[in-house]
């Protein structure tokens, strides 16, 4: 696929900069699948994770909120990069979603999931916000299935994108080597993200092992939408691995999974 182009007007562009600098770490967006090579976004890029399965539960509960493709991921991350050293940052920007891709793609591989894809976004304008950094992410319904498998595809990207002196530029090539480069930078980098891993990180395969248990026979609607209603959805990866999900469901079938694992 060729370089895609991101409809977007000049002052939109300007604005996402203006409200958005702040965020020293990626965002995410749903977008509308290709169309002649271009892509609409769906909705304002999002900082949290779980507010990003909030707005899947919304277009599951009123049809067609966002119009987002159900079937599989659309999704654009976005960041805007320092105005120093612009065409540097881009280049680590790009660098750093191109790792949180092979972090994905050696998971994918080692269960068989489709590879999931990523291409270079350009704005369609002569933008002065020249620091925006897209690219368009494709990836199989498997990571959009429920709150805690969106959750952790965006967290594996967070992670690749640190903001540290530490890159991620470790040769993955198997399970193995994959979990020494997590277990490498989350000893050297002490940032929301990576604590999760040191909490989470062997939950999160117990989690990717058991997909079928706990997510394969059940709808996507039931999965997202287990019984809370407040706004601020709170179903994500550290919910489960927490053993605090409100599906309880999906918890006690979890619960059993660890007791498993621990030998209990």
């Amino acid at each position: 696929m060729k370089r895609l182009e991101l409809s977007l007007t000049n002052n939109f562009a300007q604005q996402l900069v203006k409200e958005h600098s702040g965020f020293r770490e990626p965002l995410f967006t749903f977008v509308s699948s290709p169309k002649a090579g271009k892509i609409e976004m769906l909705l304002d890029p999002i900082y949290c994770r779980e507010s990003l399965c909030e707005v899947v539960r919304q277009d599951l509960r009123d049809v067609a909120h966002n119009n987002i493709n159900m079937a599989k991921i659309h999704m654009v991350i976005y960041k805007i990069v320092s105005t120093t050293n612009t065409k540097e940052r881009l280049k680590d920007f790009q660098n750093e979603v191109l790792a949180g891709q092979r972090i994905v793609n050696t998971l994918e591989k080692h269960y068989g999931w489709p590879l999931t894809k990523v291409y270079p976004v350009s704005v369609g304008i002569k933008s002065k916000a020249k620091n925006n950094g897209f690219y368009y992410i494709t990836a199989g319904k498997r990571w959009l299935k429920a709150p805690a498998m969106l959750s952790l595809f965006t967290l594996l990207f967070r992670i690749a994108a640190n903001e540290s002196k530490v890159k991620f530029k470790y040769k993955i090539r198997s399970m193995k080597s994959l979990f020494s480069a997590l277990d490498d930078v989350a000893s050297k980098i002490s940032y929301h993200e990576t604590r999760y891993y040191k909490v989470h990180g062997e939950y999160w395969l117990l989690v990717l092992n058991n997909y079928r248990k706990l997510f394969a026979e059940r709808s996507m609607k039931s999965l997202y939408m287990p019984g809370r209603d407040n706004y601020y959805f709170e179903e994500g990866i550290n919910s489960l691995c927490d053993e605090a999900s409100a599906d309880k469901k999906l918890n006690l079938i979890f619960k059993r999974i660890l007791k498993k694992y621990r030998g209990e």
